[in-house]
């Protein structure tokens, strides 16, 4: 953790999930943010998370450790459940460049998780929404929309819009249950 005064600079393409009583930031449109896929500078930047503590009103900067944060900074759709912060795709910053993996992040660790890898069933895709939510006593990840790359596998009952930008609109619909892949049990 940094000690003293922490400045959070300029910021975007980021969501802001609140867990007790602080928010968390972590990715998002910076300008240090490395417009590569993968390099060893990218992956410190992305190991580094955010919190506003809202008692005391002071931000901090925290190493994050586990496996390695996912490489989608830009527009991932993210949700909370208990501890957990949940990640799901985003954009790389380069080229057409999405991702599709779901991450988890426990905010009493600091500790990444990769849950679910990289899977061509699902659309690489950055912009969408994501919720928790709870059906007959089991719960889910249910992840909606989004811009992104051509999919891979084109699913019927959901629409791909071709951009001029040769991004793909899509409202792909996701539904994860968390109980069959034994995501953060506590």
């Amino acid at each position: 953790m940094s000690k003293g005064i922490y400045q959070l600079g300029g910021i975007a393409g980021h969501s802001a999930p609140v867990v007790g009583e602080s928010v968390f930031l972590w990715g998002g449109e910076r300008p240090d943010l490395p417009r590569v896929h993968d390099s060893p500078q990218k992956r410190k930047y992305l190991s580094t998370i955010d919190r506003l503590e809202f008692r005391t009103g002071l931000w901090s900067s925290h190493v994050t450790r586990g496996t390695s944060p996912p490489l989608g900074a830009l527009g991932y759709f993210c949700t909370t459940r208990n501890n957990e912060i949940f990640f799901f795709s985003g954009y790389c910053g380069h080229d057409l460049c999405y991702h599709n993996d779901v991450n988890s992040f426990n905010s009493l660790t600091y500790e990444w998780s990769n849950i679910i890898p990289t899977s061509d069933a699902v659309m690489k895709r950055a912009g969408g929404g994501m919720v928790c939510m709870e059906c007959m006593g089991t719960e889910y990840l249910f992840m909606i929309g989004g811009v992104g790359s051509t999919p891979t596998t084109y699913q019927s009952q959901y629409q791909y819009i071709q951009l001029v930008n040769g991004r793909i609109r899509t409202n792909e619909q996701n539904l994860l249950n968390l109980s069959t892949i034994g995501a953060c049990k506590h």
